[in-house]
Parts: structure tokens; C-alpha cells; sequence
């Protein structure tokens, strides 16, 4: 606002009490309306540049000094990783934890932990991750611009004089001594920076982990393939139940053809962790989702006391198939295959 101020040779601060205290638009422009969307946009990109993004480098540090790794179990009040060093499933406190698997191939995948010194719960690299931070990244930029944009209208519409974005570009060289674009590329290429440098050290620990797991990982894999083939019958048990609402969008056209109508649907999705015992030495989990609407969802939800409760009151066994991708679906009770078996 400071840097503004200098700009425009307004004061800035005086500028926005005035679009607050404007009870009625002068001429066609709502000024109150200038005030409410600076600070919005403000505070917007005040948070992902500051807040967010130079704050990355700090996790990057701490995930460098505290950080741990397995094979991904399951989730549970955090995560269960395999921990092939102990001989059993390690748990670690997680906010968002990971399901498991939704394929017998994708199984023990190897998951990096990282927490914070003064934290007791650890996190996943997923806020860390280019996928995410990079259109956070192009976000904050697009709002600057509307800042800079929203500052400008309201310095002409306080003092009513003439301001151009050349004169705005010329006070900014003799006040930084540089050109805008600069200063904007000067200013992007940090981040960049930021964000390569997390990738790099999210890689280079997961590369630490999967010589350390990689091994385990591919023996448990070939052990439990060799007993699982597509369209096998297989026992297991639903230990875990979460849930999520998803939503979606359909496009209606009008019987003239000329206006598009879209209604967005939200519903909820069930994942159960399903738990097999007897496939290779440790126990081996799968996710299976399945929307609210499904039959599937009335026979697993039986022993849920209500729609909340994660953990099952009584773990049942229930008969799975496995499809074609290696994913399961749910085939039927094992006593009801066990009778059937009988009668034959």
C-alpha cells in the first residue's frame, strides 16, 4: 500500500477511508464497492504469496530434518505404514492421511511422512507438491493484478486527476530502479525457485525411501499377485469406513436449442478398507468406493451403528471378487457362499 502511495503520489490510507465512508456512488461508480474488493483481493493474495508460499521454504527445512517413510497400510485415526525393519504395521498421527490402495498392483506404494518440530502430527507431501502450489502460484499473480488494478480506479476516482499506467511504470523505475516486468520476473523466478526446490527435495526423499522399501515392496507385490488373479473369489473383512461428498455437473438444453441449463448433483461416497489376511504373511488392504445409491452400500453398512462411525462394531467377513484392473468388488456374505457350497 506504501509502495502504492508513492506511486500515484496519493495516500493510499486516506484513499480507502474515503471509499468506505462513500454512502452512495459518485457518478455511475460504487466507490464503497472499490474499498470491500481491495481488501478482499488483498487479503487473497497476501495469503498465498506470504502466508502460503514463503512459508514453503520453512516446511521444506523442516521435512528435510524430520521425516519418516513405509509402505502405505491403511488409514486409521492417522496412517499405518509397513514397516519392514519392525516386521509390522507402524502408526504415525497424519492430518489428511492417504486410503489405501484401490488395486492389488498398487499396493505398499511408499509414502514419505514430514512434521514440524513443535508438531505431534505429521503431514503428507501434498501441499508441498508442484501439482498444487503451481496454479496457487498463477492464482496469487491474477490477483495482484487485480489489486493493482483495483488500487488504480480508486486513486482516480479519489482525487480526480489523471493517471496513467505509463506514468505508474516510469515512478516505479525511479523509485526501484528497475522496470515493472522486471520486478515481476525477478519476483516470479523466486518462487519458481521455491517450488523446484521443494519438488527436488520431496523426490530426492522419496528416492531415500524407496531403496530403503523398494525391495519389500516388489517381493510383497509378486507374493500376493501369484495368489490373485481376476475373477477370484476372495474372504475379507471391512475394518474402516470413511466418507466424502462429491458432486456432478449435467448440461440440459432447452427444446429450442439455445439456452444450456446445468444442475450440479451432490452425493456421498463410502470407502471401506478391506483387510485380507491369508494372501502372503502381513495383512494386505484395498479401498473400495462405492456410491450411496449402490446395493452394496445397505449390506456393508450393517455393522455401523450410524453414518458417522468409522470403526465397524463387528468385523465381518464378507466374500470380494477381483475385477479385470485388479480392483474388488463386494460378491456376497461368506455364510451364503458357504451354504451354497453345501447345497451343491
Amino acid at each position: 500500500m506504501k509502495l502504492f502511495s508513492k506511486l500515484t503520489g496519493i495516500n493510499m490510507f486516506s484513499a480507502m477511508a474515503w471509499a468506505f465512508r462513500a454512502k452512495a456512488p459518485e457518478g455511475k461508480k460504487p466507490v464503497r464497492l472499490l474499498f470491500y474488493f481491495t481488501i478482499f483481493t488483498y487479503l487473497i493474495s497476501f495469503t498465498i504469496f506470504f502466508v502460503f508460499l514463503f512459508f514453503l521454504p520453512k516446511r521444506v527445512f523442516d521435512m528435510n530434518q524430520y521425516h519418516a517413510g513405509g509402505l502405505l497400510g491403511y488409514r486409521d485415526v492417522g496412517v499405518k505404514v509397513y514397516d519392514p525393519s519392525q516386521h509390522a504395521y507402524v502408526a504415525y498421527p497424519v492430518f489428511f492421511a492417504p486410503l489405501p490402495a484401490n488395486k492389488f498392483t498398487e499396493t505398499f506404494e511408499v509414502v514419505l511422512l514430514y512434521k514440524q518440530p513443535s508438531d505431534n502430527y505429521y503431514q503428507t507431501t501434498e501441499l508441498m507438491s508442484l501439482y498444487f502450489n503451481l496454479p496457487g502460484l498463477i492464482a496469487g499473480v491474477l490477483f495482484l493484478a487485480l489489486v493493482y488494478i483495483i488500487l488504480f480506479s480508486l486513486a482516480k476516482e479519489y482525487k480526480r486527476k489523471k493517471l496513467s499506467h505509463h506514468f505508474m511504470a516510469d515512478q516505479f523505475r525511479k523509485i526501484v530502479g528497475i522496470a515493472p516486468w522486471k520486478a515481476l520476473v525477478i519476483f516470479l523466478s523466486i518462487f519458481v525457485l521455491i517450488l523446484g526446490i521443494s519438488a527436488i527435495s520431496i523426490k530426492r526423499l522419496i528416492y531415500h525411501y524407496s531403496n530403503i522399501y523398494g525391495s519389500h515392496q516388489k517381493a510383497f507385490r509378486s507374493a500376493q499377485l501369484k495368489k490373485v488373479s481376476p475373477q477370484d473369489t476372495l474372504t475379507g473383512y471391512v475394518i474402516r469406513r470413511f466418507q466424502s461428498r462429491e458432486s456432478e455437473t449435467s448440461s440440459t438444453q432447452s427444446a429450442d436449442g439455445r439456452r444450456t441449463r446445468q444442475e450440479t448433483t451432490y452425493y456421498t461416497v463410502f470407502h471401506y478398507t478391506v483387510e485380507f489376511r491369508d494372501l502372503i504373511h502381513i495383512p494386505v488392504y484395498l479401498n473400495l468406493e462405492l456410491h450411496e445409491a449402490r446395493e452394496e452400500v445397505k449390506v456393508l453398512n450393517k455393522h455401523f451403528p450410524d453414518t458417522m462411525t468409522v470403526v465397524p462394531s463387528y468385523i465381518k467377513e464378507y466374500a470380494f471378487i477381483v475385477n479385470p484392473d485388479y480392483s474388488i468388488s463386494l460378491k456376497r456374505d461368506v455364510k451364503e457362499m458357504h451354504k451354497n457350497r453345501l447345497l451343491q
